[in-house]
């Protein structure tokens, strides 16, 4: 089902879901940076890593804490920002953090199975993208780069009228 997918449209669809429920956790959801990054991808797929990363923060944090999500591009990838300011993930526990089944200490205490991240991760390498994890000070940032597809393969041009 891969096909050129937009993520900055997934992007708007995510945050037009998850607002109300970042709202009644007493946090919000907030985009910055809309650009057309298209690339070859199952929109839904792309759409469930996405509300896994945001369902995470939201979950992971507490009330007060912003969660934005973020897109641009930049050599040819289009780059996908989760971040938010809340306790973040310490240093050393980054790289486990997509491992099946896997669970920080502090979070053993909420609901989950620990295969959200993992699944994160699958759904990247399955789309040949990359993923940082990194210190949002305060806070935690997933980015996750894209390959761009050519623009005449994307559909898009500068001419294409975009919803908004």
């Amino acid at each position: 089902r891969f096909q050129a997918t937009d993520i900055d449209d997934v992007l708007a669809v995510i945050s037009e879901v998850y607002a109300d429920v970042a709202e009644d956790a007493g946090q919000s959801l907030a985009i910055s940076g809309h650009s057309p990054a298209v690339v070859w991808g199952d929109r839904d797929l792309l759409t469930q890593m996405i509300a896994n990363l945001v369902e995470n923060a939201i979950n992971h944090c507490p009330a007060g804490t912003v969660t934005t999500l973020s897109l641009r591009c930049r050599d040819n990838r289009a780059i996908l920002t989760v971040a938010d300011n809340g306790p973040g993930i310490p240093a050393e526990e980054r790289d486990k953090v997509f491992r099946r089944l896997y669970r920080l200490d502090k979070s053993r205490t909420t609901t989950g199975s620990g295969l959200g991240l993992s699944l994160v991760k699958a759904i990247a390498d399955l789309h040949s993208a990359e993923i940082v994890v990194g210190d949002n000070h305060p806070g935690l940032m997933i980015s996750i780069g894209f390959p761009l597809l050519p623009a005449h393969l994307s559909g898009l041009s500068s001419s294409t009228p975009r919803a908004g």
